[in-house]
C-alpha cells in the first residue's frame, strides 16, 4: 500500500516537473522575444525571475524524483522521505510567488508526510535539523547548478 502511494507520489513529481519544462520553454521564448523587443527591463528582469524559479524548481524535482525512485524501486531507507517532505516544503516556500506550483508542492510534501506518518517512521526533535541540513543541501546544489548554467547560457 504505501508503496504503490509513493508511485503516485513519484508520478505526481514527474508531471509537475514536465508541465514546468513547457513553462520554462514558454519563458525562454518570451524573455528572447522581450530582448529582440527591447522591452523594459524591469519587466524583462520579472520574466528572467521567474524563469530562473521555474528552472531551479525543476533542478529541485529531479533530484526528489531520484530519491522517491530509489525508495520504490530498491527498498531504500524510508527515512530518506523525511528529506524529501522537508525539501518540497521549503521548494514550495520558495515559489510561494507561483501559486500553482506552490500548491502543488504542498499537496506532494502532504502525501509524503502521510506515508511517513503510516510508515511509522519516528522523527525526534533531535533528528529532525539533519533532515533539514539534508534538504537544504539539496537546496543549494540546485542553486549553484542553476547559477553555473545561467553563466554558461549568458555568455
Amino acid at each position: 500500500m504505501l508503496r504503490s502511494r509513493l508511485t503516485r507520489v513519484l508520478y505526481d513529481m514527474r508531471i509537475l516537473r514536465g508541465r514546468l519544462e513547457q513553462l520554462r520553454s514558454r519563458l525562454e521564448r518570451k524573455v528572447e522575444s522581450l530582448k529582440g523587443l527591447g522591452a523594459e527591463e524591469r519587466l524583462l528582469k520579472a520574466y528572467i525571475s521567474a524563469l530562473n524559479q521555474v528552472s531551479y524548481t525543476i533542478l529541485v524535482l529531479s533530484v526528489l524524483e531520484i530519491k522517491v525512485e530509489n525508495i520504490v524501486t530498491l527498498n531504500t531507507m524510508f527515512q530518506e522521505l523525511v528529506v524529501v517532505r522537508e525539501a518540497l516544503r521549503e521548494l514550495s516556500r520558495r515559489v510561494r510567488n507561483i501559486p500553482e506550483v506552490s500548491t502543488v508542492l504542498e499537496d506532494l510534501s502532504d502525501s509524503v508526510g502521510d506515508i511517513v506518518a503510516e510508515a511509522h517512521i519516528r522523527v525526534d526533535g533531535a533528528q529532525l535539523p539533519v533532515y533539514r541540513e539534508a534538504a537544504r543541501k539539496i537546496m543549494e546544489q540546485a542553486e549553484q547548478q542553476l547559477r553555473v548554467s545561467s553563466t554558461l547560457t549568458s555568455k
